[in-house]
């Protein structure tokens, strides 16, 4: 008998921590001095969020694809490898619950901006992928922008205008803004069935 309680306090108990992917994939950052997100020249992010206890873990690596090259000025490919070595996501981390204070983790110097994360590390070399970087929030994901640079420009890459977005938590709406929503609506609902009733006797 007691052993079947600690058995079923152990499911129990790991079951409540049991981690659920909420979504993963992958998303391309565009070179700005290339076109596209399937250049040659973009990074590839890999992205997870997970849910445990009620918090949400957002994890990011990036991959640098083999071949990738330093452009000149004008766009055009140059003989010297490219690396990257600095990684952000852009969303308000003082938005209550979207970043957890402290969380951020995974690189060899990682910052909250308040507007977005950072994360700084070793160089990432074309044909690697880097580290995992990730933090924890109490927000479920939206789509955000993303950006990555070498520390020795040019070398930026973006979701934006020509890359992909990758997960960052949502600002979801108060729960007054809620209730302001709703009771708008319920309130609107006699007035529309004023207007039928007056349509009606014309």
């Amino acid at each position: 008998m007691a052993a079947a309680v600690v058995f079923f306090l152990g499911i129990a108990a790991s079951t409540a921590h049991a981690q659920t992917i909420i979504t993963n994939g992958t998303s391309f950052l565009s070179d700005v001095l290339a076109s596209g997100p399937m250049s040659q020249e973009s990074l590839v992010v890999n992205w997870e969020v997970t849910l445990s206890s009620g918090i949400y873990t957002y994890t990011y690596s990036i991959s640098n694809r083999p071949g990738d090259v330093l452009l000149n000025s004008m766009g055009q490919p140059t003989m010297t490898p490219e690396i990257v070595d600095s990684y952000s996501v852009a969303f308000n981390t003082t938005y209550p619950g979207a970043y957890i204070s402290g969380s951020i983790a995974g690189g060899a110097f990682d910052q909250d901006n308040h507007v977005d994360l950072s994360w700084a590390f070793t160089a990432v070399n074309p044909g690697t992928t880097s580290a995992v970087f990730s933090f924890e929030s109490d927000l479920p994901p939206t789509m955000g922008t993303a950006n990555a640079s070498d520390a020795n420009p040019p070398s930026p890459w973006s979701s934006v205008p020509n890359g992909q977005l990758v997960p960052v938590p949502m600002e979801v709406p108060e729960p007054s803004t809620w209730m302001l929503l709703i009771s708008g609506s319920v309130a609107f609902l006699p007035v529309r069935r004023t207007v039928r009733q007056f349509a009606r006797t014309r």
